[in-house]
């Protein structure tokens, strides 16, 4: 089999998640499977200039952001937001990835013990003016009185906020998330973790399925919450891209593009 036969143009996407939908239009498409990537690794390091790193480092954040954006919304379950705070002004990333995976594991043991399932979680790394390291969390924590927790913690202190009236509760955590692509403390780490078992946003690339989810948006078959938000950006690769986001009043019903 030829490796063309393997590719897939695309011209339409929808990505869902929960009671959100992303509507994606290319102008000139582009290719899905294609294997021909051009070689990137340690030899061309050396050809690589200091702004072409930096504008990869920017696109690998903002695509950090969108994943962890689209996670969240698929995953209504995790309707508790825990920040984690360090008692001193830790800045070190490595130190600080582990005792946040240590806490992990003493909570599960807790929950555990006290007949509860493992957490499920989003946690996003935040770095502060001053440098100090803070973890955002949206979870599905039963109740445990606070203090326990920052027994559990061990390292400072623990924030509960709400978020009952947050509607993109996905874009509120990716707030957060670094917005500087010049700390160099990021390269070669992941600026968020998840657990396992958690929902994967529904990516649907067939031409006709998108355009019917677009017209049970336009025909009203669906209800959401405010006016859909729409823009068009410029792509050197794949021209102009119409971009429509729409928030629901409930999770989108499949089963409408079977009617």
């Amino acid at each position: 089999m030829s490796k063309k036969s393997t590719l897939k143009h695309i011209k339409n996407r929808a990505i869902i998640t929960g009671n959100h939908i992303e509507l994606f239009s290319y102008n000139y498409g582009y290719f899905q499977g294609h294997s021909d990537t051009k070689k990137c690794g340690r030899r061309n390091q050396n050809i690589t200039t200091d702004e072409q790193k930096a504008s990869n480092r920017s696109k690998t954040l903002q695509r950090a952001r969108s994943n962890v954006r689209r996670i969240i919304n698929a995953n209504s379950q995790l309707n508790k937001f825990l920040t984690l705070t360090f008692k001193d002004n830790v800045t070190d990333l490595k130190f600080a990835n582990k005792e946040f995976h240590n806490f992990i594991k003493r909570l599960n043991r807790y929950l555990h013990k006290n007949g509860y399932s493992p957490i499920q979680y989003v946690a996003v790394i935040e770095f502060q003016k001053r440098g100090a390291i803070h973890y955002h969390l949206l979870c599905n924590l039963p109740y445990v009185n606070v203090k326990e927790l920052q027994t559990i913690w061990q390292n400072g202190f623990i924030k509960i906020n709400k978020i009952d009236n947050v509607d993109n509760v996905g874009a509120y955590v990716t707030k957060y998330m670094t917005k500087d692509n010049d700390d160099n403390r990021l390269v070669g780490n992941r600026s968020y973790f998840t657990s396992q078992g958690l929902q994967e946003p529904i990516e649907i690339t067939d031409d006709d399925i998108c355009e019917r989810i677009n017209h049970a948006v336009l025909c009203g078959d669906i209800e959401y919450k405010k006016e859909p938000y729409n823009a068009t950006f410029e792509n050197e690769y794949v021209g102009s891209i119409e971009y429509t986001q729409i928030t629901l009043i409930k999770p989108f019903d499949m089963t409408i593009l079977k009617r």
